[in-house]
C-alpha cells in the first residue's frame, strides 16, 4: 500500500509540472488564461490515466476504468473551472488563479477518484497482486 501511495504522489508531481508547465508556456505564448487551463488540463488528464493506469497500480487501461476516471476529472475540472472564473473576476492575478484553482482541482480529483475509481473493491484487487 505504501509503494502505490508514493508512486500516486510521484505521478502528481509529475503530472502537476507537466500540467503548469503547458498552462504557463501557452499563457506567455499569447494564449487566454481559460482556454490556455482547459488545454493544460486535457492533456494533464491522459497523462495522468497512463500512468497511473501504468505505473501507479500496473494495471491494464481499460475503457470502463478510463470513462469512470475521465468522468471524475471532467468534474474535477468544472470545479477548477469556475473557480478560475471567480477569481479572474475578483480581478485577482492570472498566474495566481491558475494555482489557487489547481489545488482545487487536485483536492477534488482526488477525493472523487479515491471514492469512485480507486474504492474498495480497486484496493482488493490490487492488494492481491
Amino acid at each position: 500500500m505504501l509503494k502505490h501511495f508514493l508512486r500516486y504522489n510521484l505521478v502528481g508531481i509529475i503530472n502537476t509540472l507537466f500540467g503548469f508547465t503547458l498552462i504557463f508556456l501557452l499563457m506567455a505564448l499569447g494564449m487566454d488564461a481559460k482556454l490556455s487551463n482547459l488545454l493544460g488540463y486535457m492533456m494533464g488528464a491522459i497523462l495522468s490515466y497512463l500512468l497511473n493506469s501504468r505505473y501507479t497500480f500496473q494495471t491494464t487501461p481499460s475503457l470502463k476504468d478510463a470513462l469512470k476516471f475521465f468522468t471524475i476529472l471532467a468534474v474535477s475540472y468544472i470545479i477548477n473551472f469556475l473557480t478560475l472564473l471567480t477569481l479572474l473576476g475578483q480581478e485577482m492575478n492570472p498566474y495566481i488563479a491558475q494555482l489557487v484553482s489547481g489545488v482545487v482541482y487536485t483536492l477534488s480529483s482526488f477525493l472523487l477518484a479515491r471514492r469512485f475509481v480507486f474504492g474498495e473493491s480497486h484496493e482488493k484487487t490490487v492488494s492481491s497482486r
